[in-house]
């Protein structure tokens, strides 16, 4: 009863339904990784085999229908993540400093930065296939005019898709890096650049002393989100290029979902979940204790 007096079973909702979208299919892909899954054992995957480790073991030695191991995914993974946030972290920044100050035209020029970011990852995805075809797509026929690059690079082919994809991405996501920024810069009390300018403090200075330690938060999770959202993207590597993509573009998921769906081997590609679990989890958790760390030493 002293439990009922109290404001907490109001999250007995929300448990419930953590519970049931998010711990039960963990728990379940967890326990189907060491079965021994595939076409046959399937329609009765309470009693597969156990098949204990094995399925990491060939997840990482052995190859899909794309010709490259998990290992080699998961660096692929790793470098399109890392090398996209990179780009739109200070893309995102800059473009929030840009809209910050009121000027005429601010909200039409916020409403255009958010273009890219309200279009959805299939159609980004077609427009960049239509975009960099060989010889007649206009980022070709563009280069050319420049004299950068023939017409002939085959960015959907070969070692460029993975920079066609890179550079697909970075123009789709930066958005949310402006947004995040520009949402920490509104709470930066004016009254603290009004006595910078009153110091002679100059632009660039107010930039680092005041705009950048107050956004150091809202950046950190701004950019963990959105390299877990590059790192876990499905839709754009698989609509983007042909059926099956390049080895350069075989991130991750790709090549879980080629595990299961072309060779049929349903217990390595849990395998593989289990390992992007893993992967995307540690960010995460390294976050939440720099976060805690931060606000004891404050306190």
């Amino acid at each position: 009863m002293r439990f009922l007096d109290r404001p907490l079973w109001m999250v007995i909702p929300c448990a419930l339904a953590l519970l049931v979208i998010v711990a039960i299919p963990v728990v379940i892909t967890i326990y189907l990784s060491f079965l021994q899954l595939d076409v046959g054992t399937l329609r009765q995957w309470v009693k597969a085999p156990f098949n204990g480790v094995q399925n990491f073991v060939d997840a990482f030695s052995g190859e899909s229908v794309l010709g490259v191991s998990a290992l080699h995914s998961l660096l692929i993974s790793l470098a399109f993540s890392l090398l996209t946030t990179a780009v739109v972290g200070p893309v995102g920044v800059l473009a929030a400093i840009s809209v910050n100050r009121r000027f005429r035209g601010r909200g039409l020029v916020r409403a255009i930065y958010l273009i890219p970011y309200v279009i959805p990852t299939f159609v980004v995805a077609l427009l960049a296939r239509v975009m960099f075809l060989n010889h007649s797509g206009l980022v070709d026929t563009t280069l050319a005019a420049l004299g950068i690059a023939g017409r002939d690079t085959y960015w959907l082919i070969g070692p460029n898709a993975f920079w066609a994809m890179t550079l697909t991405d970075i123009w789709a996501t930066w958005p949310f890096v402006y947004l995040m920024a520009l949402a920490g810069l509104q709470a930066v009390p004016r009254e603290q650049y009004e006595a910078a300018t009153l110091d002679g403090a100059t632009p660039m200075r107010k930039l680092f002393s005041i705009v950048f330690p107050q956004l150091r938060g809202v950046l950190l999770l701004a950019l963990l989100l959105s390299t877990l959202n590059h790192f876990g993207n499905f839709t754009l590597a698989y609509v983007m290029f042909s059926s099956p993509p390049p080895t350069s573009a075989a991130v991750l998921p790709i090549s879980m979902y080629y595990y299961a769906f072309t060779s049929f081997q349903y217990g390595t590609a849990t395998a593989i979940a289990v390992l992007t679990m893993v992967v995307l989890i540690i960010p995460g958790y390294v976050y939440l204790r720099m976060t805690r760390i931060t606000e004891s030493a404050e306190n």
